[in-house]
């Protein structure tokens, strides 16, 4: 790959190499193409309609080729030039009525720039009407007249003058008209929307609109860019209509397929000289270009429009093979559209749909129609392509002079295509594009942010939420994805980093929900498809990235709440790097946190451990979960064991900070559980008090309390920067909540009696069974709220539960409020009394006792309460002993 390619539009070729549509195309003849290796593609898209007779038709390159030969003179401007007065003349006598002067241009956009200038000097009128999802364009008055916001947003269009009212709707156009007070010039529209998802309107809607156009003296632009010269079956789209537009717009097929040349042909009655005297452009009407289009034009009208008359009879044979296949596979098929060689098969919607996180995500996100183009191209070597403004269309403009051997190709690719999507056999639709990593590709991802701009938020629409979720396991790809266990492990590689390229989008609308105080909230589930070791090391930038745009995204959305699952919460450091973006942002933690505690409270109590003498040892706290945890667990446990990561050269300072905070807060309210009981004699303050000026300044509060229950022989029931095996040792109960992507506690290697809170996206505790009754490990976080939520194939957990992260998001929604929570890992106490308050208020509750999606069983519980008591039972046997010698 050599370094030009990467000079041509980067964010084009990213886009087409994304998809495998870069193939190398290095010959072109009729319908068909070569690449690089031979392989012979058919061309069913004739570059969007404008190869009427396909590549290097000869008697186009003849008429060029004879202009070289005589040395004809191609760029006379401001002088005559003939072969543009030929070309005039011969459209005049072609077109419709009495359109007889024409304005020749270099494009389809240019030709309609020339049509708003012509109307608005003729009339001295500047409204410009046109149609929503209509395409006229992206020069800025041509990009102002299409009726679509995704072209528009940036560019600073539309410019003032410009309105866009509904296709098809003659009642519409009158009442703008009315509307309009004699200020609108013109109203510009094409006979079938092209872009719009190849959008038919109702029988004389053309004729309607060009009588209601000279009812309330507006002049007519019939755009015909696309449709003209062939492409519908007829020589133009209006060609069987009553009415003449003022102005008819050509281009695309004009040139046949070698010259870029586009034509504004307009009535006498709408021409302006003063727009004839200041209007220009160098390259237009050049001699080539002219010369090509009376080619065209020759070609065309050959034998009486034999090949147009062709393009009809074949037309009605590929839309009844089409509408056949829509019959056959109507679950995969909505609907066929458009007349002759322009045709549009919208595919059916996947955005709530339970089978496949790939598709609803395409489905919302405009990848749907790629990834069938790239399969057709790829798996069969048909050229179609989707349209932009339908992200559920893809466009069938062949060439004109493809016949029903071609059709009939084209059709079975179409066949098999369904064949994949009916099956739900989505590793079909992508094994190609996962066979080679994205490097030998060509496209490895960016291993740098990008440099997208914050976008502008929409108003906050009160109880409008959104939730970013991403693979936390291999596990999630499969589960989201069931047809993706076809995957070798190189294939597995691969998806996890071509899927990235998609970059953040919409998942899936979670529909309205209703607490029990009668608060509603709505939002989406927003996905940043990556997995944790993706956001790790040198991917955590760019994985930042996503997740701001997410943010950005959300907000444009008019989202009033962000919330953070899983590691989207890690990597941006608990939110802190997306906040005041104009979104308020939660990162869950907090209601995690509280429902963790409350689900070791609850579940100490079913199996009879009493928190009160039972060792507590929370892994992971110095994270924002760990720590807000061992603050809350502190006021209740016997003894606390503080564990962090133990390769971090940081942990031991960060848990002393921890170890202090908890010191801090017993010893301004309960000391005794804090201070051994001789030091209570002497009052709290006393006992803790430096007692030189070393202990002053290096010794933290909780190193201060440690010093003194050592001094009275007792170990301190606060321990701190311990390894993880040595404090799992003798634990009762275990909270862990680490940023790991493995398993970091084995269940097996704990001592019996021993309950396990695990708290971690992914867990951090190895699946095994709880049947044995010795371990009870379950799955904290975990929230009940008061309604179903259906994730679709996202869906982890049964319909009535959600992770606590999700939970805090939906709460806050419901409850309007309008600040960040749970940000950072510095989560405050008071925080999580008001979000327990709040939860109770609206009916979220700590989830039944879960592990890896299954709730545990009485029968689980009991045989751990067994378990429990016996090892209470000989815990007090040996005490005696002891105490007996």
């Amino acid at each position: 790959m050599t370094n030009s390619i990467y000079s041509l539009n980067p964010a084009r070729r990213e886009l087409l190499e994304m998809f495998a549509l870069d193939v190398e195309m290095t010959r072109g003849s009729g319908f068909s193409l070569w690449d690089a290796d031979g392989r012979e593609y058919l061309d069913f898209l004739s570059q969007y309609g404008a190869l009427p007779f396909g590549h290097n038709p000869p008697e186009i390159w003849e008429a060029l080729n004879v202009a070289q030969r005589n040395d004809v003179p191609v760029m006379l401007q401001p002088l005559r030039s003939p072969d543009a007065e030929r070309l005039a003349a011969r459209l005049a006598e072609i077109t419709p009525g009495d359109l007889l002067i024409t304005t020749f241009t270099n494009s389809g956009a240019e030709t309609v720039e020339a049509a708003i200038k012509l109307a608005r000097m003729r009339t001295g009128r500047s409204e410009i009407l046109s149609t929503v999802n209509g395409f006229h364009g992206k020069t800025l008055g041509a990009l102002s007249a299409t009726g679509k916001a995704i072209y528009q947003d940036g560019f600073g269009a539309p410019v003032e003058g410009f309105r866009s009212i509904p296709y098809g709707d003659l009642e519409a156009l009158r009442a703008a008209f009315v509307a309009g007070n004699g200020k609108i010039a013109a109203f510009i529209v094409e006979p079938i929307q092209g872009e719009g998802g190849v959008v038919c309107p109702p029988e004389g809607y053309i004729d309607g609109v060009i009588a209601l156009c000279r009812e309330y003296d507006v002049l007519s632009i019939l755009d015909e860019i696309q449709t003209g010269l062939g492409r519908t079956g007829a020589l133009f789209a209006c060609s069987d209509g009553n009415e003449v537009p003022d102005m008819l717009l050509l281009s695309k097929a004009l040139g046949g397929g070698m010259m870029p040349i586009g034509a504004c042909v307009v009535r006498p009655s709408a021409w302006d000289d003063r727009f004839g005297r200041l209007h220009s452009s160098t390259f237009a009407g050049n001699g080539l270009s002219c010369r090509a289009a009376l080619a065209t034009l020759d070609l065309l009208l050959h034998d009486d429009q034999a090949l147009i008359h062709r393009v009809a009879k074949t037309g009605t044979y590929l839309r009844a093979r089409l509408e056949a296949l829509q019959a056959a596979y109507p679950s995969v098929i909505r609907e066929v559209r458009g007349r002759g060689y322009m045709l549009g098969l919208e595919f059916q919607r996947y955005d709530n749909r339970p089978d496949s996180a790939l598709m609803a995500f395409a489905s919302i996100n405009g990848g749907v129609t790629p990834l069938i183009s790239s399969y057709l191209l790829n798996k069969h070597q048909v050229l179609t392509a989707p349209l932009f403004n339908d992200t559920h269309v893809i466009r069938l403009q062949p060439p004109l002079i493809v016949g029903r051997a071609e059709i009939d190709c084209a059709v079975a690719a179409l066949q098999d295509l369904c064949e994949v999507l009916v099956s739900n056999d989505y590793y079909r639709l992508v094994k190609h594009l996962v066979a080679k990593p994205l490097a030998a590709r060509g496209n490895a991802p960016p291993q740098q942010p990008s440099q997208a701009v914050a976008a502008q938020s929409a108003p906050a629409v009160p109880g409008h939420f959104a939730f970013l979720i991403h693979y936390t396991e291999e596990e999630d790809i499969f589960r989201s994805d069931p047809s993706f266990r076809q995957f070798s492990d190189a294939e597995l590689a691969n998806w996890s980093e071509w899927v990235k390229q998609f970059g953040p989008g919409f998942a899936r609308r979670v529909p309205v929900v209703r607490s029990n105080t009668g608060a509603t909230a709505e939002g989406w589930i927003m996905s940043v498809p990556m997995l944790p070791t993706d956001m790790r090391g040198g991917g955590r930038k760019v994985a930042a990235q996503m997740i701001r745009e997410a943010v950005d995204m959300a907000g444009g959305d008019g989202a009033s709440r962000v919330g953070l699952g899983a590691f989207t919460s890690i990597v941006t450091r608990g939110g802190e790097m997306v906040t005041d973006r104009g979104v308020p942002i939660t990162s869950g933690n907090t209601l995690t946190t509280v429902s963790a505690v409350k689900g070791i409270e609850s579940m100490a109590r079913k199996s009879g451990i009493n928190i009160r003498d039972a060792h507590v040892v929370v892994v992971g706290a110095s994270g924002a979960i760990g720590r807000l945890a061992s603050l809350m667990l502190a006021r209740r446990a016997g003894r606390l064991t503080l564990v962090g990561n133990a390769a971090n050269p940081f942990s031991p300072r960060l848990l002393s900070r921890v170890a202090d905070e908890i010191c801090e807060m017993l010893t301004s309210g309960r000391g005794d559980v804090i201070i051994p009981p001789g030091a209570l004699r002497m009052g709290v303050s006393t006992a803790i008090r430096p007692r030189n000026a070393h202990d002053a300044s290096c010794k933290g509060l909780a190193e201060r309390v440690r010093m003194v229950w050592r001094g009275y022989g007792e170990k301190c029931p606060l321990n701190w920067n311990v390894p993880l095996d040595d404090a799992l040792e003798d634990a009762d109960i275990v909270l862990i909540a680490t940023s790991s992507d493995v398993a970091l506690i084995n269940p097996d290697r704990l001592k019996p009696g021993t309950l396990v809170c695990d708290v971690a996206r992914p867990r951090n505790v190895a699946q095994a069974t709880n049947s044995f009754g010795e371990v009870l490990v379950f799955d904290g976080g975990l929230i009940k709220p008061p309604f179903d939520i259906d994730l679709g194939p996202f869906q982890t957990l049964p319909g009535n539960l959600c992770w606590g992260c999700l939970g805090e998001t939906l709460l806050l929604s419901l409850a309007g409020e309008m600040r960040d929570y749970s940000i950072g890992s510095q989560l405050p106490l008071a925080d999580a009394d008001y979000i327990a308050a709040l939860a109770e208020i609206h009916g979220f509750e700590p989830a039944p006792a879960q592990w890896y999606g299954s709730e545990l069983s009485d029968l689980e519980i009991a045989k751990f309460t067994a378990c429990v008591a016996d090892q209470q039972s000989q815990t007090g046997m040996k005490l005696v002993k002891a105490a007996m010698q």
